[in-house]
């Protein structure tokens, strides 16, 4: 695995850099992505999270 996390003490290592990309921003506590539907605001640091979470309004 070449790819390390380079916040001290995480010690997180990744075979793919795009791994290691989206694992940095659990650090940043970035999330572009915000659930629309009324009276949720829930936040996400990926998309794929905010499209899972969407279906859970759908049930």
């Amino acid at each position: 695995k070449n790819h390390c996390c380079p916040v001290p003490g995480c010690m997180k290592r990744f075979k793919r850099l795009e791994h290691l990309k989206r694992h940095t921003k659990t650090h940043t506590l970035e999330r572009p992505f915000v659930c629309t539907n009324s009276g949720c605001n829930k936040r996400f640091s990926r998309s794929d999270n905010l499209s899972q979470h969407i279906k859970t309004h759908q049930r």
